[in-house]
Formats: structure tokens, C-alpha cells, sequence
């Protein structure tokens, strides 16, 4: 008879064969290194990403040794039509949905004085509402199957340790956080679960980090722009730079069989911030 340690490394290699998944923001940085692990990890891959051009690019290299599993689809996730219909397409070409990796936002660099509207409405609707259309058209399928379901939503580490002149971002990853736990609250008694990750300031290939935004937060920080990276690892206390690879890591973890157990859970992936240790 086996152990129980045994039957939870039994099959880690390949540990999300036949199941399906969907990832927004796919195209670059955290989204695409999942979905990059994910295909690696035997899932079938849904790749949801607005811009049509990234899409393109990003499925052509996921599509290599991986021309089945891979399912681009252009959808803007402020739009509840566009996600209504990606929805339709992944259950006709897949069949059903195991896994939700809510990941696509947006952020903007302003003191709170001079955040519009329109950096505020903008900001929480894709970072909040995006989240709460993709989670609740998902949360259906889920419920329907009768098999449970997995959410994972890539936050913040800003959720609980606010960054200056960042105020319509920083709310808005605290709300991602409260729906995760509102999903998990009311999903646990249909097998549904729901986890969050908070990333610190993730380098590597990422959308994020554009000239402009570099420059904004190295002037918030006093920092030389070219030198952005050492200073952030001066932030935490392991002195490290968080790359999107070892996020996807922690998705993996999260939407396994490994954490079966674990539901309405946030776990910061920053190198150790003190301000932003869970408490």
C-alpha cells in the first residue's frame, strides 16, 4: 500500500496531463512563462491576450512540440461579449476547463493627485473587473462540471504593502485579493479552490517594464534608471530578483494535485519585504 508522500509524488513529471487550462495576459512575463510550464506539465493551453500582434508572436513560439495543446484567443477581458465567446471557443475545441490563471493587468506610476479617471477606471477595469468576468464565467463552468476547479490570480505584493504613487494599482491588486478569497469562501463546497500569488517587482521579459515606467518608478525611488534591478534587490531581505519562471513555479504548485488543501491562501513571491510579510 503507498504512503501518502508516495501518492503525492507519484507523477509530478507531467503532473497536468488531460487537464485544460486558460491564462490571461499570456503573451509576456508571468502569463507566458506559465504557459510555458503548464504545456511542459502535459495541460492544454488556452492563451488569452488583447494585443493581436503579441498573440500572434507568443503562440508561435508555445506552438513548437506543442501545435494541439495551444489555443490562442484575442479577447479583451474589460469586455464581457469578448469573454463570453472565449469561453464557448475553449469548451469546443477542449471540452471542459480545469484551470483559471487570472494574470493580465495594467499599471500606472502616479501620485494620487495627479491619478485621472481615466488611470483609475482604466486600471480596476482590467484589474478588477477583468478578473471578476474571466472568475465568474469560469466559476459557471466549473460548477457545471461537477469536478471542482482551480483559480489562480497573480496579484501583487502592493495588495498589502502599498507603493508610493501607485494608488489606483495598489487598490486594485488588494481587491484581486479579496475576490480570490470571496471565490474561495463560497466555491469550496463544489470542489472549487482559489489561491493568490504576489509577486514583488518581477524583471525578466515582461510588458511591464517600458522606458517610461521605468523612469517614473526610479524617480519615485531616487534610482538610476539603468540601474533598476540592484536597486530592487536592496528591497528584500534575500537581496534577490524575482523572474517570471519562478512564479510560474508557484502557480504550478497552486493548481496541482500538491495543494489540494490549500484554498483562499495569498503567497508572496518577493525576496522577503518586511512590509509585505503577511500578517
Amino acid at each position: 500500500m503507498k504512503s501518502k508522500i508516495e501518492e503525492r509524488l507519484e507523477n509530478v513529471d507531467g503532473e497536468l496531463k488531460g487537464r485544460i487550462a486558460l491564462i490571461t495576459g499570456g503573451t509576456s512575463g508571468i502569463g507566458f512563462a506559465t504557459a510555458e510550464l503548464f504545456l511542459r506539465e502535459g495541460a492544454k493551453v488556452a492563451l488569452i491576450g488583447r494585443n493581436s500582434d503579441h498573440l500572434i508572436s507568443a503562440d508561435r513560439q508555445l506552438k513548437v512540440n506543442n501545435e494541439e495543446n495551444i489555443l490562442p484567443i484575442q479577447c479583451d477581458v474589460r469586455n464581457e461579449t469578448d469573454i463570453l465567446k472565449a469561453f464557448e471557443i475553449i469548451i469546443k475545441r477542449f471540452g471542459k476547463l480545469d484551470i483559471v490563471v487570472n494574470n493580465a493587468g495594467v499599471v500606472y506610476s502616479a501620485p494620487i493627485e495627479e491619478t485621472s479617471l481615466d488611470i483609475w477606471n482604466n486600471t480596476n477595469d482590467i484589474n478588477n473587473t477583468g478578473y471578476f468576468l474571466i472568475s465568474r464565467e469560469g466559476y459557471k463552468i466549473f460548477k457545471k462540471q461537477g469536478n471542482g476547479g482551480v483559480f489562480v490570480f497573480v496579484s501583487s505584493d502592493n495588495a498589502v504593502k502599498p507603493s508610493k504613487q501607485s494608488v489606483a494599482y495598489n487598490v486594485s491588486k488588494a481587491a484581486e485579493v479579496h475576490l480570490s478569497r470571496s471565490i474561495a469562501h463560497e466555491g469550496g463546497q463544489y470542489g472549487i479552490r482559489s489561491n493568490c500569488v504576489l509577486p514583488g517587482a518581477v524583471f525578466g521579459i515582461s510588458s511591464v517594464w517600458t522606458n517610461e515606467y521605468r523612469r517614473a518608478r526610479a524617480k519615485v525611488h531616487g534610482f538610476d534608471p539603468n540601474m533598476l534591478e540592484e536597486e530592487y534587490k536592496k528591497a528584500n531581505s534575500l537581496g534577490v530578483i524575482i523572474y517570471p519562471e519562478e512564479v510560474a513555479d508557484i502557480i504550478l504548485f497552486l493548481v496541482s494535485k500538491r495543494s489540494a488543501k490549500m484554498t483562499g491562501n495569498v503567497l508572496v513571491v518577493d525576496g522577503g519585504n518586511t512590509g509585505s510579510y503577511v500578517r
